[in-house]
């Protein structure tokens, strides 16, 4: 008998780091080469590494003006790593969060 494994795509990575960061209220949107995109657009603006059953994460964004930039950063870290852990199991190396701009 063959051992069974479970390979996960990096897209549905992806997909549920967008999904967990646009739910965020505070987040407008993803940004990508400087032009910000809707929800429904695909994964620009986010960037997933799987290697050794580890993710990084890095996001490219746009935050509402009326909010700490360091306190939304910490949430957007702390919301994805969470979402990725329980939803897969991978282990969260990092998330990096860059704030291209700000909007009201």
């Amino acid at each position: 008998m063959t051992p069974s494994s479970v390979t996960i795509s990096p897209d549905v990575v992806r997909t549920i780091v967008r999904n967990t960061v646009l739910a965020m209220p505070s987040v407008r949107g993803l940004v990508d080469h400087t032009r910000t995109l809707r929800p429904r657009d695909s994964y620009k603006g986010v960037e997933v590494t799987v290697h050794g059953g580890e993710v990084r994460v890095k996001l490219h964004l746009t935050a509402a003006q009326d909010v700490s930039l360091v306190e939304l950063g910490r949430a957007i870290q702390s919301e994805v790593q969470q979402a990725v852990q329980e939803i897969i199991g991978l282990r969260v190396s990092a998330v990096d969060v860059y704030f291209e701009d700000v909007t009201a």
